[in-house]
């Protein structure tokens, strides 16, 4: 029997097969493989490994003829588009990043000549997004005009007022999605150097695409005439060859995995809110950053790597432990971003699209584990998480939201981690990265962080309104000081984890707690006697039938 034939009957009969480390594994009801079958599956086995094996790793196939035909959404980009209603809890935004990129000098024209290049190239800067949950990339747009704010010769309280209208206006876009463009690109001019400001709608990028267009942009500032390597894919290829692994025997593996964990996995932190209640009726973030610097970031990083340890495993424990100094209870779900582009062509890593998917960390009570041993098991979890990512973190969520109601659904405290995955501009760079922000739908707290020959850098973007005053603060401080204290004291990764609070907090519980006083003599009743003794006609008791001396 041929090999496709067999495995078809198998799968037909409720055989279920999956390649595993070059090997075949099966799993069928009881009594049902037979010697006979067994023996076949024997004879044709590396057939079947081979037919499995490009069943879940299909191959992005170039489709021009339906380039411009719509194509369904990510699971990521149904979750933003209905996120942003604001008939969700911490809706009404959009996922939405913002950065500015400055140089010494710009040529306008080139610019908007080399952006217009981009908008050709990449068809993801030509699509829309449909409300009912489709995108279509559009035949042909109109020529993006750069708008230009010209501040040379302006005074400094001038130039401030300038970009921080530009800020204003940009920044935090909601964008109609069924309307082309979902970006927009301003230059504003000073005579400290020039500033390209960047907004853009997480549907149709995310933040290693950015990254991919600013360094093709600016390879093409360098040189108008340079030509930039033909795409022969889509990110739609891409799209449609991914969703053909939720046909495959993996995704129902994967499916197993999570829906049996569900029920264990616990709430998001609970962090501490206003004692007024949250005030979210106007939807506003705001970018904390800070940053390790390149000796202790390496000095980090060298530690974490004789413990066996990724250093994004080393923040990620950081950040746990930070979390867990202030949250009600000690063991939560954490949100994780992943840049998940699958390696399905070898220019998956060229193209321009939303490859965005999360996933579901479950964080347990560390009870007086050691710092390593804690970043260890969170680093086990999480390999074995990713292990069966084809059935995504938003559908764990909508699983746990069937099962337990919207609110034990909501995830809105994020780690997402670039630590390793930059994709570097050229050594002859003179651009330099300024003021940026991002916002997402469900989401009040985002750390981000990302590395390069500067250091860590880190990015905590906040839902104003959801946290009291100041404690944003005292949690990256605190988050900060640990990584710090990671890098130069050994000790501190064999120790129980324990954030320490920030010193006003210390300062007021000493002050709260200084309760030493000289302890007083005589009963306890005694000085109620002497006082009616002193006063024998003093009301003392007040009640509805009258009072009492």
């Amino acid at each position: 029997m041929p090999a496709a034939k067999l495995l078809s009957e198998l799968k037909s009969l409720g055989v279920e097969l999956w390649p595993q480390d070059g090997q075949l594994k099966f799993r069928a009801p009881q009594g049902l493989l037979d010697t006979e079958r067994l023996a076949q599956l024997r004879e044709h086995k590396q057939q079947i490994l081979h037919l499995l094996e490009t069943q879940e790793r299909p191959l992005v196939q170039a489709d021009p003829a339906q380039h411009h035909t719509p194509f369904p959404l990510t699971d990521v980009q149904n979750a933003y588009l209905l996120g942003r209603q604001s008939s969700f809890d911490y809706g009404n935004v959009a996922c939405h990043g913002y950065l500015e990129l400055s140089w010494p000098t710009l040529d306008p024209q080139q610019v908007e000549q080399a952006w217009n290049r981009l908008i050709a190239r990449h068809d993801m800067l030509r699509a829309v997004i449909a409300s009912e949950g489709s995108q279509r990339v559009l035949p042909a747009v109109d020529h993006y005009p750069l708008a230009i704010a010209d501040l040379r010769g302006a005074t400094r309280e001038q130039h401030q007022h300038a970009v921080q209208q530009i800020r204003q206006a940009m920044e935090q876009k909601l964008y109609p999605t069924e309307v082309w463009p979902l970006f927009e690109l301003r230059m504003s001019r000073s005579d400290n150097g020039d500033t390209l400001h960047f907004s853009m709608d997480s549907l149709i990028a995310d933040w290693a695409s950015a990254q991919l267009l600013f360094n093709e942009l600016e390879l093409l500032l360098q040189d108008p005439l340079a030509t930039l390597p033909a795409l022969d894919i889509t990110f739609r290829d891409y799209l449609l060859a991914e969703r053909s692994l939720l046909e495959g025997s993996r995704h129902q593996r994967d499916r197993d995995y999570w829906l049996a964990r569900i029920d264990a996995l616990p709430a998001a932190p609970q962090l501490p809110t206003p004692l007024s209640g949250e005030d979210t009726r106007v939807p506003r973030f705001q970018r904390n950053s800070a940053q390790l610097e390149s000796q202790p970031w390496a000095a980090l990083k060298s530690a974490a790597s004789e413990r066996g340890l990724t250093p994004s495993i080393v923040v990620l424990a950081a950040y746990v432990a930070t979390l867990q100094r202030w949250s009600q209870q000690p063991a939560f779900s954490l949100n994780l971003t992943l840049l998940n582009r699958l390696p399905l062509h070898p220019q998956v890593d060229r193209l321009v699209g939303d490859f965005t998917s999360v996933s579901l960390l479950q964080v347990n009570d560390p009870e007086g584990l050691d710092f390593t041993a804690q970043a260890r098991q969170l680093g086990s979890q999480l390999f074995a998480d990713l292990e069966h990512r084809l059935f995504s973190g938003i559908q764990v969520m909508r699983e746990i939201g069937r099962r337990r109601g919207r609110e034990a659904a909501a995830m809105p405290v994020v780690f997402t981690s670039a630590i390793g995955l930059g994709i570097e501009a050229s050594p002859a760079s003179q651009r330099r990265v300024g003021h940026g922000i991002t916002q997402t739908p469900q989401v009040t707290l985002d750390c981000q962080v990302m590395d390069d020959a500067k250091g860590l850098h880190i990015h905590w973007d906040v839902r104003q309104g959801v946290f009291p005053d100041g404690l944003v603060d005292d949690m990256q401080q605190a988050f900060v000081a640990e990584l710090q204290l990671l890098a130069l004291d050994p000790a501190a990764w064999e120790h129980p984890v324990q954030v320490p609070l920030p010193a006003w907090q210390q300062r007021e519980r000493l002050a709260a707690n200084a309760t030493a006083a000289p302890l007083p003599t005589g009963r306890l009743h005694d000085g109620l006697l002497a006082m009616a003794w002193e006063h024998p006609h003093a009301l003392a008791v007040i009640d509805a039938s009258g009072s009492l001396t």
